[in-house]
């Protein structure tokens, strides 16, 4: 990206002088507008921009994957909840209004309604109903709208992290030809008033029990703020008791608004927070949510605008695994899963980078780029010839809409007036275009981040937006947040003396008054076998002498793999341990395989789901039929399902098939048409999806493929699960419209793509990803493999900015500790079968001696002999 185009530039957006008003539009933002994929007002000259979220990277695709679907909080208290819904007379005075039709020829036709690291609730119509508040009163979320100037009258306004409410079918914006170029002036560098307003009386419980430097980040409201929030520092509190004073002692209407934050549970804290300090009548329409969640919602007001039809689907990364399988396969290439998510991490880069990132991955001399850049093209045409968006979308399109047409500019501009971000240290450029045309001529933004917590860049975030705030922002104050209330002194201090070492970054100390005597600890052990052994016998001790929960225990490790053998030494122990992001509610094949009948019988044209789910139940309909029907469904250029159904009207439209085969697909596509007409006729899709299961005869295929009958059982129940979730997410819908199939399967999107929940209380011991522990704090803290390789990751070179990204990674795992803080390395590790020497990583070796206790694996063998020596003699004398 070019200094003209660089976000970070001050100059970027326009002349930073406060007498010529920045302006944001497509030329200046090269990004939002890929020649080959954008399309123009009129929907039918060119494919979308369109691809999901990114929440795997090159370095992580697998554990990002992994950790990416793991059922957040309030997906198992929608399960516990909605269990017994099946059970109680919900039927009872149920509408019976009209379902949208999904009868006839197979529709690209679909509705968003959901959002996951991404949600919101109301104005943007999102299913906030079901993640929202499960546990708050009737009250705040059967509030009316808000009529604030604006806002359309009828419009739900966003509550909490809202989801999504099924929009307005008869809602259909005019399409204009040829858009004005669309000029949105943002005050990139725009003076502040030096006129301060007028001083109020706060109300105690804003600012009990918070520091001097939070109580000034609270009392500043008007303006640009950045707050660096050091990790511990309190920034959850200080983000929802500045919402409270804005509200409540400013008399700052909630519905002009917006917190955004990168996760559901986030967006959740601050809701739940916020409601403790002020009444609830007076948070009527604010809107905290997620990025993607707020996109969601202008989506759904005004997707139309750019050539795509309401109501449309929102694919998961299931799906987007699936799209990617089938492309490669049509290239007579036999994908696997590894190189699958690399295609999708590397599309992603490419939505979230710009045009010139992919113009490099065309010049690389990598396949595993050139391979990505190939089907670039061809995986933006399907999604837009499914009318599908992926994760990535609900940022880069409702970009679009807010520089390119004024209508929806003047909306939003009026809505909201105040801004607030969470976590901006892992911005991406396309999540800033988005922020700042959204704000339009406001500056009252307040951003609250830590540069040097700052571990998302293979998903495309940028440190440079942090540390280049001032240079878009003139004039803006900086509050340093750099208490840590968490961690231990030694702790803080070790921490500090390693990512001091780091460049780009803004110069900072934490400190902590939580008095400790232990030192950090360095532990190297002879291998990865003997490392786990001795980590977890550690844990043992800590258990027992200790008397310390499982869960407040924490092992990091760089990836996935590193997990083995410590799972291994814990069940050998008979110690419970849970492995974060791993298998989950939505993982589970019974429930993927439900889950893609669902979407099937929605949209017609989502050919992963019908790839996956053809022969399941088993109908003999074998890959060699598969291949041919794939065959001529491209020859026609028409979705699988489409030339299914050509198959049923002529037998011989594919002449190789044989005559069971097509009675088989005769069957199948039956079965399809009389889903979707029980669907759009039943007055309860659950009671739809209930016959579905009967109708496919899941319960007795899977009492045939298990042979215990205690895991038959619970493969049904999860399917009863997924029916329950369908019972809540219709009890829960406030929306006053109808809840459609496609809200259903947007919501099931989002919750597949959540971010682990840490709040379910249990004794296990817990083993995560660094990445996946941010966030997060425990009592005793294990970072483990720490040897150059592994952290520093093998892929980071030398240069400056990849080492500082994986520093970073090391400071993040160093403060999840409160108490005690253990590091540990292998002198030897297997690598590809073979025990080859290891280095001890770089970083150990940054940390201040002072706070470190450093244990070579010949010294702890020692130090062992020495224990047992001990132990020995004491048996003797006693």
């Amino acid at each position: 990206m070019n200094q003209e185009t660089d976000p970070s530039n001050p100059t970027a957006f326009g002349d930073p002088s406060p007498k010529k008003k920045p302006k944001y539009s497509e030329e200046s933002l090269p990004f939002l507008s890929f020649s080959e994929t954008m399309t123009s007002a009129e929907p039918e000259e060119s494919p979308e921009d369109s691809y999901g979220n990114s929440f795997y990277g090159d370095d992580e695709a697998e554990e990002e994957f992994v950790s990416s679907v793991e059922v957040p909080t309030e997906t198992e208290v929608i399960l516990d909840s909605g269990s017994d819904l099946l059970n109680s007379e919900t039927e009872s005075g149920l509408s019976s209004s009209n379902f949208q039709s999904l009868e006839g020829t197979p529709s690209p036709e679909i509705e968003i309604t959901s959002a996951t690291s991404v949600e919101v609730p109301t104005e943007t119509e999102i299913i906030s109903e079901l993640e929202s508040d499960l546990s708050s009163d009737p009250e705040i979320d059967s509030l009316d709208p808000q009529n604030t100037e604006g806002v359309p009258s009828g419009e739900t306004e966003i509550v909490a992290e809202s989801e999504f409410d099924s929009s307005n079918p008869k809602f259909s914006p005019s399409v204009s030809s040829k858009p004005e170029e669309a000029e949105i002036s943002i005050p990139v560098e725009k003076q502040i008033q030096k006129k301060k307003p007028k001083e109020r009386e706060a109300s105690s419980s804003v600012f009990q029990h918070l520091s001097p430097e939070q109580q000034r980040a609270v009392q500043t409201v008007q303006g640009p703020l950045l707050i660096f929030a050091g990790a511990g520092s309190g920034k959850t509190r200080v983000i929802s008791n500045r919402i409270a004073h804005m509200i409540q002692d400013h008399h700052i209407p909630a519905g002009k608004i917006v917190a955004l934050s990168f996760t559901n549970k986030s967006a959740k804290e601050m809701g739940e927070r916020v409601r403790k300090l002020i009444p609830r009548n007076l948070l009527k329409g604010i809107a905290l949510s997620t990025f993607h969640s707020l996109g969601l919602g202008i989506l759904k007001k005004h997707i139309e605008k750019i050539g795509y039809k309401q109501p449309f689907l929102l694919l998961n990364q299931a799906d987007q695994e699936g799209l990617v399988t089938g492309m490669l396969v049509a290239q007579k290439l036999e994908p696997k899963r590894p190189q699958v998510m690399e295609v999708l991490s590397k599309i992603s880069r490419i939505k979230n980078s710009g045009p010139e990132y992919l113009e490099m991955m065309r010049t690389s001399i990598t396949e595993g780029d050139l391979l990505a850049a190939s089907l670039f093209q061809q995986y933006q045409d399907t999604l837009k010839e499914q009318n599908s968006i992926d994760f990535d979308d609900l940022i880069l399109l409702p970009s679009r809409l807010l520089l390119e047409f004024e209508e929806v500019r003047e909306e939003y501009h009026k809505k909201y007036q105040y801004f607030m971000v969470d976590e901006f240290q892992d911005t991406n450029p396309v999540q800033y275009v988005f922020l700042r045309a959204l704000m339009g001529e406001s500056d009252n933004l307040c951003v609250v981040g830590d540069d040097d917590q700052s571990i998302y860049a293979f998903r495309g975030s940028d440190v440079s937006l942090i540390l280049g705030f001032e240079k878009d922002f003139a004039g803006a104050n900086v509050i340093r947040l750099l208490e840590n209330y968490r961690s231990t002194d030694i702790i803080v201090s070790a921490a500090n003396s390693l990512i001091r070492h780091n460049v780009s970054r803004r110069s900072k100390e934490l400190f902590s008054k939580v008095p400790g005597a232990l030192k950090v600890k360095y532990v190297e052990r002879m291998d990865e076998k003997d490392e786990a052994e001795w980590v977890v016998e550690s844990i043992r001790e800590e258990i027992i002498k200790e008397a310390r929960k499982g869960s407040q225990i924490a092992i990091l490790f760089r990836t996935n793999f590193q997990s083995r053998p410590f799972e291994e030494s814990l069940r050998s122990r008979d110690m419970p341990y849970k492995v974060v992001g791993g298998y989950n509610f939505f993982d589970r094949k019974e429930v993927r395989d439900l889950i893609s009948y669902i979407r099937l019988i929605a949209n017609q044209k989502d050919d992963a789901s019908l790839l996956r789910i053809i022969n399941y139940p088993k109908r003999g309909i074998g890959a060699g039929s598969i291949a041919l029907v794939h065959e001529k469904a491209a020859h026609n250029k028409e979705s699988l399902y489409e030339t299914l159904f050509r198959v049923c009207e002529s037998p011989d439209f594919i002449p190789d098939l044989n005559r069971k085969i097509s009675s088989e697909i005769y069957n199948f596509v039956n079965l399809i048409e009389k889903a979707k007409k029980k669907f759009s006729s039943s007055p309860r899709l659950f009671f739809a999806l209930r016959e579905l299961i009967a109708d496919l005869g899941l319960e007795k295929e899977i009492l045939l493929e298990e042979k215990e009958e205690k895991v038959a059982k619970a493969r049904i129940y999860n399917m009863s699960e997924l029916v329950n979730m369908l019972a809540f997410f219709e009890e829960n819908n406030d929306s006053g419209d109808k809840p459609t199939l496609f809200d259903f399967i947007n919501r099931l999107a989002m919750l597949m793509e959540d971010e682990p929940s840490d709040e379910k209380e249990d004794n296990r011991v817990q083993l995560l990803t660094i990445h996946q522990s941010k966030g997060l704090e425990f009592e005793s803290v294990y970072v483990v493999g720490l040897e150059e390789g592994i952290l520093p990751s093998g892929r980071a070179t030398l240069e400056d900015q990849s080492v500082d990204e994986e520093r970073r990674l090391m400071y993040v795992a160093m403060t999840r500790a409160k108490r005690h803080l253990c590091l540990t390395g292998a002198a030897n590790r297997r690598k590809f079968g073979e025990q080859l020497a290891s280095e001890p990583s770089r970083f150990l070796k940054e940390i201040d001696p002072e706070t470190l206790d450093w244990l070579s694996n010949e010294e702890t063998r020692k130090q062992e002999t020495d224990d047992f020596l001990q132990e020995l003699e004491k048996l003797k004398t006693g």
